[in-house]
């Protein structure tokens, strides 16, 4: 059944150019003690996750000190994309998603580009809203308007305080629990996919 939903999300993605849940759905404001983790393909069921202060202060101490710049913000920023995913994926059994969608079709757990861009959407708000993102803002969702593996591709976004670029935080690329990428959003917008010349950051243990 599962392994039907999930080819059934997928004609649904090709059908509908990779639909995201709008930002103004009613959802209260995502918090460390209450937010919702999208799986299931499409979105198709949200789990309920609440992490502990002891968790979410290992989130925080990512950006201690406070980044110097904006480009060591973003390095932050991946890293703390890559533990929201261990800390929330045993509860919501998320934790064996394999990197793409493809390669782990009809996996238990598995993710697509809908459920990784409003994910990782969500955890820049509780970024934001705890003050720990001086240089960015959160900035909704991009969309490739082609095909990329058979289907379009979604991004969580923020933007850049100071210049007002905008750049693409994506993790879907990767494994559950590693690095987000984050890259321009225009080059992301050219069909960009990660290389060993172009890796996501080395993070310390948290």
């Amino acid at each position: 059944m599962k392994g039907t939903r999930a080819l059934a999300a997928l004609g649904l993605a090709l059908a509908t150019g990779c639909t995201l849940p709008p930002l103004d759905d009613g959802r209260p404001a995502p918090r460390p003690g209450a937010f919702s983790v999208c799986h299931g393909h499409g979105c198709e069921e949200r789990t309920p996750v609440s992490l502990s202060p002891a968790e979410w202060a290992r989130v925080a101490a990512l950006f201690r000190p406070p980044p110097a710049d904006a480009a060591a913000e973003r390095r932050a920023v991946a890293c703390a994309i890559g533990l929201l995913e261990r800390l929330v994926g045993p509860r919501t059994g998320t934790v064996a998603d394999l990197g793409g969608t493809f390669p782990g079709l009809g996996r238990p757990g598995q993710m697509d580009c809908v459920d990784e861009a409003f994910n990782t959407e969500t955890y820049l708000r509780m970024l934001a809203d705890a003050g720990l993102l001086r240089f960015h803002a959160p900035d909704g969702y991009a969309i490739r308007g082609y095909l990329v593996m058979g289907w379009p591709h979604a991004t969580a976004v923020m933007r850049e305080r100071g210049t007002g670029e905008r750049w693409a935080v994506d993790s879907w690329f990767e494994d559950n629990g590693r690095p987000a990428h984050v890259v321009p959003l225009g080059r992301w917008m050219l069909g960009w996919r990660p290389s060993p010349a172009d890796p996501s950051p080395a993070c310390l243990p948290r």
